[in-house]
């Protein structure tokens, strides 16, 4: 009785019922996570070169700690920043530099690292 009541109610107040509540947000999409999201990337597409064993350019991506940490280049993001973060910009544009003897991440790929990373970059 109380919900039927609680329903005109809100609908007198112009509320849908299915509408949902105001003061919480609802995300577009999930938040990317790295352990789901982007390690399978660099897994498959930079392991070869920037593994625990053959880490070039002092880089090695086997783990959020060491991505973060980066290589000679600096730090391998900035958070909430893809543009400024070195393995974004190593990996877009006409010509990536990386991979260097792959195929080029496809689009998808790189949105998915610069959307983690835009969002906050956390380890989750």
């Amino acid at each position: 009785m109380r919900f039927a009541a609680s329903l005109a109610f809100g609908l007198l107040l112009g509320a849908s019922p299915s509408a949902p509540a105001q003061d919480k947000k609802t995300p577009d999409a999930a938040a990317a996570s790295f352990a789901k999201d982007v390690m399978p990337i660099l897994k498959a597409s930079c392991m070869k070169c920037h593994d625990a064993k053959n880490h070039k350019g002092s880089l090695e991506l086997s783990s959020y700690d060491t991505l973060k940490k980066g290589g000679k280049g600096g730090p391998g993001f900035t958070a909430g920043d893809p543009d400024k973060s070195a393995i974004v910009t190593s990996i877009s544009g006409d010509k990536p530099d990386m991979p260097k003897k792959a195929a080029p991440l496809k689009k998808d790929q790189v949105d998915v690292i610069a959307r983690w990373i835009k969002e906050g970059a956390k380890n989750n």
